[in-house]
């Protein structure tokens, strides 16, 4: 099962709430025997990238910094920022961007 990994400050409220959206889009779109959204506090994120390379999508309420992007970049997960879950404003591509992540790791894998 891959992972996407909703990072926010403390992992309570926000990234639980994003994380909750994007797995209900999985869900509808049957991607969700393929993925999952987990929520998780950004301190953690760096660790979890470099220790579960089933991280495909990285979504952060804020943008990386310069230490996680280059995490995010070392592992070739996608990074794609959670702000249009919040706001409904650009949802639809936001939810565009993990089908395509979604759909590139479920090829890649059946592939090997």
């Amino acid at each position: 099962m891959k992972t996407i990994l909703v990072c926010c400050g403390s992992g309570v409220a926000t990234s639980p709430q994003v994380a909750n959206k994007i797995n209900d889009f999985l869900e509808e779109n049957d991607l969700d025997n393929i993925a999952h959204a987990e929520p998780a506090p950004v301190e953690t994120a760096k660790a979890k990238i470099d220790s579960n390379r089933d991280i495909i999508v990285y979504v952060g309420i804020a943008p990386a910094d310069d230490d996680l992007k280059e995490t995010i970049d070392e592992h070739n997960v996608t990074e794609i920022v959670g702000v249009p879950w919040l706001t409904g404003m650009g949802e639809d591509e936001a939810n565009e961007k993990v089908r395509e992540a979604v759909e590139a790791a479920a090829k890649s894998q059946s592939a090997s």
